[in-house]
């Protein structure tokens, strides 16, 4: 089981701890572990808390399925053009800071395909070079032991190999390397839908491995608060999902858009809302 009060030791070569700067505007790039913590909003909230008199904003892309190579946001279109929109997307919200959380698709291929994998995780950190953000790159979580589950095994071995690549990477850039695997990798399952896929309270459970893994550390808060602010943060991270992501985007932008086109213009009605949100969060943290 995840534990809240025992960690476990993080890759010796860590770098230098994040500086969380007031006013820092996080993007979180990814597949489904980054698009289900927007949903919940449990990491997301811990860090806030844990800088309450910084202005720190985060918009979540995550996208299940999404690899390095932006196969998963193609929609009807190629993979080469879903990876246009991520990296378009991520310019356009101007981050300082850009957490990065792949590898855990692309380590179905083996470890036929780690080469591949760092090859696109390097394109991808050269295409958002332009946002001169300090990069924090994550490892893929660990997949659960537990009862119905398949044995992880093999699928822990070929994840070690890519979370090894992601350090590579992170080491020869200069970036920090958030190592969810070593931290989470001795437990068995307790808090995933399949051994894969984080519950609502397997995300609560591995907050503490979530702020290690950024050298930050967890007193507790109180409870209540902890709720109120995590409210407010799944709202605004839907709010902003409605934004970037509509439900009826191949009617509104796509291939469709003849049909329903002009009703795209209501999309940046999610602009005010997104931010009355944050001034809602704002207004509890400081409190």
């Amino acid at each position: 089981m995840f534990s809240i009060l025992s960690l476990l030791a993080l890759s010796a070569t860590a770098a230098v701890p994040i500086d969380f700067k007031d006013g820092d505007r996080i993007v979180w790039l990814g597949g489904a572990l980054t698009e289900r913590e927007q949903r919940y909003g449990q990491w997301e909230t811990a860090l806030l808390m844990r800088f309450p008199d910084r202005n720190i904003t985060v918009r979540n892309l995550g996208w299940s399925g999404d690899t390095v190579f932006g196969d998963a946001r193609a929609g009807f279109d190629s993979a080469a053009q879903g990876y246009q929109r991520l990296v378009s997307l991520t310019l356009e919200l101007k981050p300082t800071v850009l957490f990065v959380s792949y590898g855990t698709n692309e380590s179905f291929e083996g470890k036929a395909g780690v080469e591949k994998f760092q090859k696109g995780l390097e394109k991808l950190l050269d295409s958002l070079k332009p946002t001169n953000a300090r990069v924090v790159l994550f490892t893929p979580m660990p997949f659960e032991k537990g009862p119905g589950f398949p044995d992880p095994t093999k699928r822990n071995a070929d994840l070690a190999l890519y979370a090894r690549a992601i350090q590579n990477v992170a080491d020869s850039r200069g970036h920090r390397f958030a190592d969810l695997y070593s931290s989470c990798i001795r437990h068995p399952g307790s808090f995933t839908d399949n051994g894969m896929h984080l519950t609502e309270a397997g995300f609560a459970a591995t907050i503490p491995n979530f702020l290690t893994v950024l050298d930050q550390s967890w007193p507790g808060e109180d409870p209540k608060k902890f709720e109120a602010v995590r409210k407010i943060v799944a709202n605004k991270n839907e709010l902003f999902f409605h934004r970037w992501r509509p439900q009826n985007e191949t009617y509104l932008f796509g291939f469709r858009k003849h049909e329903q086109g002009k009703n795209a213009k209501e999309i940046v009605e999610f602009d005010p809302l997104v931010e009355k949100a944050e001034k809602e969060l704002r207004s509890l943290l400081m409190k």
